[in-house]
């Protein structure tokens, strides 16, 4: 599951698919959630978003989306392609969320209706988001079932979501994302709850679809070691502001941020004693004397 290989087959086009800058959500609070960040979202590309609870890294998604929650003042830009998205309305959103952008959520018990088969989940997926009728909705929805390893379709489609594996569930919660034809997705914490093998079946399958279907990914997680193994990039926040971002290569092998060391040195490794226990800092200095190592130079992605 090389990073390097299995990105190298594809060539990235000239734009982002998605592009967020200088993105601002504030509740009223003593800070904005999410804080003048700037990220894009490339074909074929995983962006791995790291940070602990309440970093702006969850928020930062479903504001792309369309979903922030009441009250939030929102300013900066979003762009999906060539749609400017912030301050449209719900109508323009609603036609980008599915069949342009769609989120893989981390609870697939709340995500997923427990009183309704996959098999009209799926297919209600298809025909909201493509023109096609029954028996074509059906056999995309086999088509990406079986794109994500879930062989016995019959079974899959006649089961509901609890009588599913954790790791079968989020399985169809990626087959539900492709069969929308969605170009973006934003994945938060899909390994929650999985043991470590169904774990890295998970973000194998994601790293897969995303070769293979050139999706752009916002893979999003508290564990940077889970982010490393499969990300294109790392993008690190704290406070709500991305404060390093880079190369998964480069981020990894020499971080330039302290918050990004931390979280580093706090991952347990196979042959590494770990002596001390590794406290995050605080940082209640002002994060706009630490600015963001950019590693991307202009233009690297052509």
């Amino acid at each position: 599951m090389s990073r390097a290989s299995s990105s190298a087959a594809h060539r990235v086009p000239d734009g982002p698919v998605l592009s967020v800058r200088d993105l601002i959500v504030d509740f009223g609070a003593a800070e904005p959630a999410v804080n003048g960040v700037s990220l894009d979202l490339w074909q074929g590309r995983i962006l791995g978003v790291a940070g602990q609870s309440g970093s702006g890294k969850s928020m930062t998604a479903l504001t792309s989306l369309g979903l922030a929650p009441p009250g939030a003042h929102i300013t900066g830009s979003i762009r999906f392609r060539d749609q400017e998205l912030v301050g449209v309305g719900q109508r323009t959103l609603s036609r980008v969320r599915g069949s342009g952008m769609t989120m893989i959520f981390q609870e697939t018990n709340a995500a997923l209706n427990p009183v309704i088969q996959v098999r009209k989940q799926l297919t209600l997926a298809v025909r909201a988001n493509r023109d096609c009728n029954q028996d074509e909705a059906h056999e995309l929805v086999v088509d990406a079932l079986r794109d994500v390893r879930l062989d016995d379709t019959d079974r899959v489609l006649n089961s509901y979501p609890h009588e599913l594996s954790g790791g079968m569930a989020q399985r169809v919660m990626i087959a539900m994302a492709l069969v929308c034809g969605a170009d973006v997705i934003f994945a938060d914490e899909p390994t929650t709850a999985l043991d470590v093998t169904v774990q890295r079946e998970v973000m194998e399958i994601i790293r897969r679809v995303a070769d293979e279907h050139r999706l752009a990914v916002m893979l999003i997680s508290h564990d940077i070691g889970v982010l490393e193994e499969i990300s294109d990039e790392l993008a690190v926040m704290y406070r709500g502001r991305v404060v390093e971002r880079g190369s998964t290569d480069d981020v990894i092998r020499a971080p330039e941020h302290p918050y990004t060391r931390a979280l580093l040195d706090s991952i347990p490794r196979i042959g590494h004693e770990l002596t001390e226990f590794v406290e995050m800092p605080s940082f209640d200095m002002d994060l706009t004397s630490l600015p963001a190592a950019e590693r991307i130079a202009e233009g690297s992605h052509s």
